[in-house]
Formats: C-alpha cells, structure tokens, sequence
C-alpha cells in the first residue's frame, strides 16, 4: 500500500519500517476503498505512522477509551484546531480498526425508560407505522419528565398545573404544529399510564394544545411554476449538477420523501421494464410504478457520468469522498441550494416542499383524490383532500406523459 502512495524512498522507507506498519497498510487500504484522493491518503499515512508511534508507548493490547484519545496525541501549540481534528479523527479510525478504542458505555437505565418502551412498543404495534413517529414520540415525553424532574415532581404526583407549565416553557422554543404534536403524544401517553396507575387519572383530558387548522404547518413548498425553474437551472456536465437534476425530478415527478428517496436501491430500477419500486417511510410497503422517461434519462446519465464506482448499492451518494449514501441533512441542503433565491415561499424549501408541490399538480389536474393518494403513498383520503383547499395554477404546457402533469 505504501508504495502506490510514496515515491521518495526515505518516505517510503520510514513507513514500511515504523511501528505497526501492516496494520497502518490495512487500515490504508480500506479508507482507499472508500475513494479518497491521493493526497488525503498521503495525509492519513503520515497521521497514522505519528499515531503508531504513541500507541507504541503503551502497553502492548491496551484498550483506550474515547476520551483519552485526545491526551494521547497533544498537539503543539502552533497547531490549527483543524489540524488537530484531522488526527483525532485519524486516531479514532486507525484504534478502531485494531480493535483497541473501547465502545461508547452503555447509559444506564433510566427511571422511566422501561415505561416508555413498552408504551412506544404497544403504539407501535396497534397504530405508529414509522420508527420515526416512535423516536419523536419518545423525545416530547422525556422533554415533559426532564421538565418534571427538575422540578422535583415525581410521575405518580403530576398535576394539571405541572402539564400547563410544561407547555408554557416549550412555546418558547417550539412551534405552533410541535406543542400540538407533543399535545397528541403526551394525552396517549398519561392515558395508558393511567390505566397502569403510573399518572393520576384523567390527566389526558387536561392537556391542551394549540388549536390548529388543517392547514396550519404544512410546508406549502413552490409552485409549480418554480420547480420547472429548478430543474431548468440544474444543468451542466458537473457531477453534481447531474446528481442534482436526477434527485429534483424525482422528488418533484413522483413526490416522494426524503427516506423513500436516500433508500432508493440500484435494485429497485427494473430497466427492462420501465418500472420503480419505492419502498414508503411509513407502512414500508414496496409500490411498483411506471419509470417516467425524463427521470429515467436523468438517473441513467447520473449512473453512467457522474456516480462515483464504489460498492454501495444505494443510487444516491455523496459528491465527495468518503463516498457514503446521503443523509436527511445532506439532501435538504442540495434541495435549499438549488432553490431559486429570493422566491416565496420562506418555508418548505426542503425536499418534502416538492412533495407538496407534486400533490397540489395532480390534485388540481383530472385525477381523484385516490388516484394522487396511491401514487404519493397516502394512507388516508385526507391527507389527500388537504391539497384541494390551496389555490393551484396548473402548468399544463411543462407535463409530458402519464400522470403527465408532472414529468
């Protein structure tokens, strides 16, 4: 491995014969699997062979915990905090391919954890589909017994007035459409504490969140208009720009969400038939339909040009290396990006604004509402009917073919 990186035979030499120089090649060759450049593995080498060297003085098969890794390797003072994150990070990669960096400890069990695993089990069971929905759930009801304990207000002892001061300290910081979730959450959850006589009862019944219309918070996202201005701005022989138009059209044509879309597998793409399998964030149903031709077009050439050869078999990936599928975060920021500055509206200009802009086409086209909810993965009708409430301007003239109104 140190041969393809080092040409000077010093260089090469002090490598092949420094400490723990088969491990450092090992290790070297997976981070070149991953894809880095040349010079970044140069950089890793030389980070690696100093922290060798460290390793060296200790006790042969000592174990280093997370937070000692930080002492082990002082930089001089000169150093950038940039430069020391790099060979921290080094370190913490190169102990953890020797199997020597002890695991993260295990949090110890919280007073009421096993309460609310078996309350998010049991919602999970008869209604929650999403893991998702379950960990949210989990969040707003350790927010209310953090709230509790710092007060000193045991859960067998709660009261109304302790439910209102809850709600009173997050409206500061939460929105509207948040405390009327954490409403939601908090009345299932003393309700079925309750029936176990954890809580007093009839608590649920005192909880109050903000009254919302079926409007309210919902990330309206562009016109239509503005997305066929997107996919018009994304163009270009860059591998990113490629990457781009392939994930706008296909949040914008087939509407669907961020997971549905970092999930999406090269598996999943039937060439010979034309045809997509989405596997949807909520039920985890896996639905079959019709590979449009202008997004086909733009994955195939996102394949061919611009996706970097590595074993991943998700379709979309990073620009840069390490190459790695792409995150929530990642793909909300390529979405904002790529949105025209200084256009409305304020919100929804992530990738579920395009979700709503491709309902709000097809429900202010010639399709029903069971028609756009199949399509879109809708479980209920209403989800659905929400978008015949806004105010739609069709584009008619930007839609080619089936369910055309989109592509």
């Amino acid at each position: 491995m140190f041969e393809t990186l080092f040409s000077n035979r010093v260089v090469l030499r002090r490598h092949q014969q420094g400490p723990l120089a088969k491990e450092r090649a090992t290790y070297l060759e997976q981070q070149a699997s991953l894809g880095l450049a040349h010079s970044t593995l140069c950089g890793r080498a030389l980070r690696s062979l100093r922290i060798a060297a460290e390793i060296g003085r200790h006790p042969p098969g000592r174990l280093f915990k997370r937070d000692e890794v930080g002492p082990l390797l002082v930089e001089p003072s000169t150093s950038s905090p940039e430069t020391a994150a790099r060979l921290r990070t080094t370190a913490m990669e190169f102990l953890g391919n020797l199997g020597r960096l002890l695991p993260d400890p295990v949090p110890e069990q919280g007073e009421h954890d096993a309460k609310l695993d078996t309350f998010i089990a049991e919602q999970r069971e008869l209604h929650w589909q999403s893991e998702k929905t379950g960990r949210l759930a989990r969040w707003h009801i350790r927010a209310l017994l953090d709230h509790l304990n710092q007060r000193g207000v045991a859960l067998d002892a709660v009261s109304a007035e302790d439910l209102d001061g809850f709600f009173e300290s997050m409206s500061v910081r939460w929105s509207r459409g948040s405390l009327s979730g954490a409403a939601g959450t908090l009345r299932k959850w003393l309700d079925h504490g309750a029936q176990r006589g954890w809580v007093p009862p009839n608590l649920a019944a005192t909880v109050q969140g903000p009254q919302l219309s079926k409007l309210d918070g919902l990330p309206i996202g562009p016109p239509w208009e503005t997305v066929a201005r997107m996919l018009d701005a994304v163009s270009g022989n860059e591998p990113v720009a490629i990457r781009d138009r392939a994930i706008l059209l296909l949040l914008s044509v087939y509407g669907v969400r961020s997971g549905e879309l970092r999930r999406l597998s090269l598996d999943d793409i039937d060439w010979v038939h034309d045809r997509i399998v989405i596997e949807r964030s909520k039920s985890r149903r896996r639905e079959e339909l019709a590979l449009q031709p202008l997004v086909g077009e733009a994955i195939v050439r996102y394949l061919r040009e611009a996706r970097p050869a590595v074993s991943s078999r998700n379709v979309f990936l990073t620009a840069r290396a390490p190459f790695r599928p792409l995150t929530a975060c990642t793909l909300h920021n390529i979405i904002y990006r790529r949105y025209p500055a200084g256009e409305a509206p304020s919100r929804g200009r992530g990738p579920h604004g395009l979700r709503h802009a491709c309902a709000r086409q097809l429900v202010g086209s010639d399709y029903s509402f069971k028609q756009v909810g199949d399509y879109l993965g809708h479980r209920s009708p209403d989800s659905t009917r929400v978008y015949a409430k806004l105010d739609l301007r069709s584009l008619r003239e930007v839609a080619p073919d089936d369910l055309g109104v989109l592509a």
